[in-house]
């Protein structure tokens, strides 16, 4: 196969892919959500470092091979990391804040989940919104086919500079 081609992703490779990704989302998830609940703010940059290893984990997961269906693949677990971090950080610092007034704010609840689509305003913002974008095209470039031209292009193109002229 030329370089530059698509590579045929099968259903197995896909799912491989898919198991590290989700993992690698999760785990950007809870380790940004613990930054934001240690350190009370929020690292912006950490959403960016979701996508590059999300978009790795596919890679890996796929066994270095790339391609369209890995690229959305990544974009999306990517998405599902940051959504997850957020998430979590509104929980954990909630949960911090009203403990102090006696009320409980669970992680797994439907209430919560509500209450943290009623105040999506609040939590995000306009820098969500680069470091989201960083994120996303990392995840979406690092599966991303390689481009080189072929050996053979390359070695019969012209040279730049014309051949002296006889005088």
């Amino acid at each position: 196969m030329a370089a530059g081609e698509m590579q045929e992703v099968r259903s197995g490779v896909l799912v491989t892919a898919a198991g590290a990704g989700l993992v690698a989302a999760i785990v950007g998830g809870v380790v940004w959500g613990l930054i934001v609940r240690w350190s009370d703010y929020e690292v912006g940059f950490v959403a960016w470092g979701i996508g590059f290893v999300v978009g790795s984990a596919v890679v890996l997961g796929a066994r270095d091979r790339r391609g369209l269906p890995l690229q959305v693949l990544a974009v999306v677990l990517a998405l599902a990391g940051i959504v997850l971090g957020k998430y979590l950080a509104f929980v954990w610092i909630g949960q911090d804040e009203l403990g102090k007034s006696g009320f409980e704010l669970p992680v797994f609840s439907s209430d919560t989940v509500d209450l943290f689509w009623d105040l999506r305003s609040d939590i995000w913002g306009g820098w969500d919104l680069l470091w989201v974008g960083l994120a996303v095209v990392t995840a979406f470039r690092i599966p991303q086919p390689e481009r080189q031209p072929p050996a053979e292009e390359s070695a019969a193109e012209p040279s730049a500079t014309p051949p002296p002229a006889d005088e």
